[in-house]
């Protein structure tokens, strides 16, 4: 999967300098839930696959390996948050034979973030590309499981009490989506924990509407390399979800949907293997914060511009984003209209989440290193923007 375009070379180069920068790993680190002492960082590794189909398309939609890299690394850190709160719900202390899966990891974005906090020894992964799979066991040192095509050849040979799996019912068709719930679940111990992720239909296409079996699959996505009969782009309804989660589990089979709760688009649903086993408590989950920024530039004259939009999706409007140049720690508040963030996430809190921020750089400066983040009062913060901006020419 070579790519040979010149300039999708430059921007992976640029985009793996940016992973290979100190500062760019210390600013991801400071977003991580709970961190420490910096040295703790130090064991965050941000190198990126060259075949990781997630950063090839930011990549390619925004043709900036800053925005294009911060865009896969928040997340990132939004999916361990999402994830950690379902797995401290039912698993606060995990035993030390506490066994989770990480089923279609892809090419590792949770698991490198995961095994921040979660032994080794602790987790495995399962994934049917074989170059995703080889680089996440070798990189995150964790155990490999050789995902197949079919569900009933999937071979785990163990059980698990953790089973998280994100976009992956998002792309698959009718049959295999009850297929592949029904084996998942099948390797969950007694008291053990299923999540997955989907597209709902709110999110359909403009035109677009489910047919009479409530899903809808079209056979294309952004990972060209799997086959499109059995991996595409799937929309469904809770009913859909809930007739499979029965039909699998037996009738009134108890789940928790959580709407939007991955990366702000795709639904997350949780199942127990038990049906006694009390879900509920997920009813605190929390979304976190959540922003962009639209516009970043360096006049020939010196003058930093940035412009975006930053809120708590749980809480509303932030007071300010948390800007940092070279180093240097900056408050902007928040309060421009943006009735375009009000409508796309249909919170009416929202409407005034917008900020711009203009700083002067010294006059021999040609660039400068910008990170921006948003920061809820629960300490919650989100990664918007990091990397180095240089002058227009």
């Amino acid at each position: 999967m070579e790519n040979r375009d010149p300039t999708e070379q430059q921007l992976r180069a640029e985009a793996d300098a940016l992973c290979r920068d100190h500062r760019f790993r210390r600013a991801v680190w400071e977003c991580f839930p709970g961190s420490g002492h910096e040295s703790m960082g130090m064991a965050l590794n941000t190198a990126i696959h060259p075949h990781d189909q997630m950063l090839i398309h930011s990549l390619r939609h925004h043709r900036d390996p800053n925005a294009a890299v911060s865009q896969y690394y928040n997340v990132a850190l939004q999916q361990y948050f999402a994830a950690q709160q379902i797995l401290q719900a039912f698993f606060p202390n995990p035993e030390p034979d506490f066994a989770f899966l990480d089923f279609a990891c892809g090419f590792g974005r949770l698991v490198r973030l995961l095994t921040l906090s979660l032994s080794t020894t602790n987790v495995w992964v399962a994934e049917i590309q074989k170059d995703a799979l080889a680089f996440v066991t070798q990189t995150f040192n964790v155990q490999a499981l050789e995902s197949s095509a079919s569900p009933e050849q999937f071979q785990a040979e163990r059980q698990f009490d953790f089973i998280w799996v994100a976009s992956l019912f998002s792309h698959l068709p009718p049959g295999l989506f009850q297929r592949w719930l029904q084996r998942l679940l099948s390797l969950l111990n007694p008291r053990g924990i299923l999540c997955f992720s989907v597209h709902d239909q709110v999110l359909l296409p403009v035109g677009a509407s489910l047919p009479e079996t409530e899903i809808l699959f079209n056979p294309h996505s952004e990972n060209a390399e799997l086959n499109p009969k059995i991996y595409g782009t799937t929309f469904v309804s809770e009913s859909f979800v809930r007739h499979a989660i029965h039909e699998v589990g037996g009738e009134d089979h108890p789940y928790f949907r959580i709407p939007k709760g991955l990366a702000q688009e795709q639904d997350l649903y949780v199942v127990a293997k038990s049906s006694v086993v009390d879900l509920p408590g997920l009813q605190a989950f929390r979304y976190g914060p959540w922003g962009w920024v639209d516009e970043r530039r360096i006049s020939e004259s010196g003058e930093l511009y940035l412009r975006g939009w930053a809120a708590s999706l749980d809480d509303g409007a932030l007071p300010a984003v948390e800007i940092k140049v070279n180093g240097t720690l900056h408050q902007c508040p928040t309060g421009l209209q943006r009735k375009d963030v009000r409508q796309v996430f249909g919170d009416d809190r929202l409407e005034f989440a917008g900020w711009e921020f203009s700083y002067p750089l010294a006059s021999q400066a040609r660039e400068a290193w910008v990170e921006v983040t948003a920061r809820t009062v629960a300490n919650e913060r989100a990664l918007l923007y990091v990397g180095s901006l240089s002058r227009s020419s």
